[in-house]
């Protein structure tokens, strides 16, 4: 669908009138990521959606900072006349979230896994500065080793998980990561550092004060789960869950248990 000009990718499952989900994957990732929490959800309304550089959306050459991004996604929100919608954030996603419910009333609780309150609880992996080189940066992303960039994805995953049992199709991952503009990739990783140095997701979510919901897997390989907890703890609004022997991704690595945590949060959060 067009929103506000701009082509988005937009998947919706489960009864019109169930309660509304608005589920934002991470980076370089793409609506399949939720695939196995939508099926272990049908009574919910579901509404995914590639994020704006990612899979089948636009990819514009400007307009990946967080603050716009959570315009959009207000925007579309308001066009499905959806409301008391829960957003269900992945990683990167969970910051779009944050910033969608700062745009839109229509949000009225927040779900967001795996995503630190800001970079300084991350770790990048080794290389990545090489992707924000000019002309080198777009080749080695589209056209790099294919074993060089699963070796990437697979760091969103604990040690030991089966990656076979991850998608439907094998080759997502790949596809996912190759997927993603180049803009897409240098704006959305400088400017959501820039956006959060200005204040956390813990000091917005401390100010927008609705009931949220944040889930790490013990087994993250992108942030220190310890230290981000500890900001998030502070900030009386917030219920935090540890599932262990879990990574960076959580729906896909244990989708019941994350189903069932969405499921109680929604009905009582």
């Amino acid at each position: 669908m067009s929103v506000d000009g701009i082509d988005l990718h937009v998947r919706a499952d489960g009864p019109v009138d169930g309660p509304a989900l608005l589920m934002l994957h991470g980076f370089g990732a793409s609506t399949a990521w939720f695939d196995q929490v939508v099926a272990r959800l049908p009574e919910y309304r579901s509404i995914r959606l590639d994020l704006l550089g990612h899979g089948g959306s636009a990819r514009p050459a400007s307009g990946y900072d967080p603050d716009s991004q959570g315009r959009l996604y207000a925007r579309l929100l308001s066009e499905r006349d959806l409301n008391d919608v829960t957003v269900v954030g992945h990683s990167m996603g969970s910051l779009f979230g944050v910033a969608t419910a700062e745009h839109s009333t229509r949000i009225t609780r927040l779900v967001l896994m795996g995503e630190g309150p800001d970079t300084s609880t991350g770790t990048l992996p080794p290389g990545e500065w090489v992707i924000h080189t000019r002309w080198i940066g777009p080749m080695v992303q589209q056209y790099g080793p294919a074993f060089a960039t699963r070796r990437v994805v697979r760091r969103a995953f604990a040690p030991g998980f089966d990656m076979a049992t991850a998608f439907a199709n094998p080759s997502q991952g790949l596809r996912d990561a190759r997927s993603l503009n180049h803009p897409a990739f240098t704006q959305s990783m400088r400017q959501r550092q820039a956006w959060t140095r200005r204040l956390g997701l813990d000091g917005r979510l401390d100010n927008l004060a609705l009931p949220t919901l944040v889930i790490f897997g013990r087994e993250d390989r992108f942030y220190n789960v310890d230290a981000s907890l500890a900001r998030y703890r502070a900030v009386r609004t917030i219920t935090t869950t540890v599932l262990e022997h879990v990574g960076h991704s959580p729906m896909i690595e244990a989708p019941d248990r994350v189903a069932d945590l969405i499921r109680q949060f929604v009905s009582t959060g």
